[in-house]
């Protein structure tokens, strides 16, 4: 018998945004399969030509050809994001277990297994969950309770349980999985980290961070030592830590993990990418939050100029970070004002010392930043389309307070008139 459960991997879903957010991974363990030159529904036309399908299962080399086929063709179509015809493929092998198999027999808890990745994936979470229990009923009577292949289906479970809100199925199926791999594998297993991973995430979406905590610490340890500590696991995983440092107040901490995400990014993509601007963002937005406004400025600085670069002129992103750092520059002005001395707002002491310019100085030269970042960021969304008016209007509305805090009151008139306007 072809025991494919051997070879299982991961296929990983993850949604990646320029705001600090939960990522959440999907983790199926599949077999990776070989990639055939032409990739259809059927069995190879050779394989076809030779035997019926009803008759496949009297040969044991063949069984191990056709279902190794199968599970290839399924994890092409998953891979590529071909839903459909995953589906017809899981659906495939269903309907060949059912007629050559018996209920209990491993390959038809596989064929439930596919049908149960390809529902959740779908959306279809209560047929997802009972395939996957019927798989999991399988596996159970054929295998020992602390067979590997058990967590496999476990982990599936849990992550549909995650997705149809039932936190406390998940943590027990992840829980059990976990407890597996942790007596079947070493420490630094990857597995185990994906075991501790999806309890982190389950963790930080029930408010518990300081579970969430020590469970994203062993998972980027784990893929840190098995995979690399430039694995993107370890990065994606090092930015959920960040954001519960956050939510726990541990600011500091946060800065240092999403200071430690950017190196790697560099070394990894260089320093002109994408992904080093999404970072860089990340980090800017964790200084704004501890009011540093200063460093927040560079990391904003640094991001736009990537952005410049692998943008559009005319991208309405590129306008929205060009306000964002306008933004800051303008508040820091105002910073400024508010913490001048007696000295510098214009009240001269009876001795007639002079005022020191240092302040208002910063002061207009943070102005002069700003501005043009505004009205380049004006310009980029004025572009009469439905969808940039509302940012639109809240630039306009902070270039025309910049006017007069710099005495344009007519500009500041205009621009004023044209958001009353709209």
């Amino acid at each position: 018998m072809y025991n494919y459960w051997k070879k299982y991997a991961y296929l990983i879903s993850t949604y990646l945004r320029m705001k600090p957010c939960i990522f959440y991974f999907s983790f199926f363990l599949l077999t990776p399969g070989i990639v055939f030159s032409s990739v259809n529904l059927t069995l190879t036309p050779t394989i076809e030509q030779q035997i019926s399908i009803r008759s496949f299962h009297e040969t044991t080399e063949l069984a191990e050809i056709i279902w190794t086929d199968l599970t290839d063709h399924f994890i092409t179509y998953y891979e590529k994001g071909n839903y459909k015809n995953a589906l017809l493929v899981a659906q495939r092998a269903y309907d060949i277990a059912d007629k050559n198999f018996s209920p209990n027999n491993i390959n038809t808890a596989d064929a439930l297994l596919k049908l149960g990745i390809i529902k959740q994936t779908l959306g279809n979470l209560n047929e997802a969950e009972d395939y996957l229990l019927k798989a999991l009923f399988i596996l159970k009577k054929q295998l020992n309770p602390d067979h590997p292949d058990l967590a496999v289906i476990m982990t599936n479970l849990g992550n549909v349980y995650f997705e149809s809100k039932r936190p406390k199925l998940s943590e027990k199926y992840h829980q059990q999985a976990l407890k597996i791999r942790t007596n079947s594998f070493n420490a630094d297993d990857p597995t185990i980290a994906q075991s501790t991973y999806n309890l982190a995430v389950l963790y930080e979406s029930q408010y518990e961070y300081e579970q969430a905590e020590i469970f994203y610490q062993q998972a980027i340890r784990s893929w840190s030592a098995s995979m690399g500590p430039m694995h993107p696991y370890v990065s994606n995983a090092l930015s959920h830590l960040s954001g519960v440092y956050n939510k726990q107040g541990k600011h500091k901490k946060s800065t240092g993990i999403l200071q430690r995400i950017l190196v790697l990014k560099k070394s990894v993509f260089g320093a002109q990418h994408e992904e080093v601007a999404k970072t860089l963002i990340n980090l800017g937005i964790n200084y704004l939050e501890q009011g540093e406004y200063s460093p927040a400025s560079h990391a904003y600085e640094e991001a736009l100029n990537i952005a410049q670069h692998v943008l559009a002129s005319s991208d309405p992103q590129l306008a929205l970070l060009m306000y964002t750092l306008a933004n800051i520059y303008h508040t820091q002005a105002r910073i400024e004002v508010q913490n001048r001395t007696p000295f510098e707002t214009g009240i001269i002491p009876a001795n007639n010392v002079s005022i020191p310019m240092d302040t208002a100085q910063r002061k207009t030269a943070l102005f002069a930043q700003a501005l043009p970042l505004y009205k380049k960021a004006v310009e980029i969304l004025d572009d009469g389309e439905n969808e940039t008016q509302s940012a639109l209007d809240v630039v306009l509305t902070e270039l025309a307070i910049l006017y007069k805090e710099i005495g344009n009151a007519d500009m500041a008139q205009t621009i004023e008139s044209r958001i009353t306007a709209h």
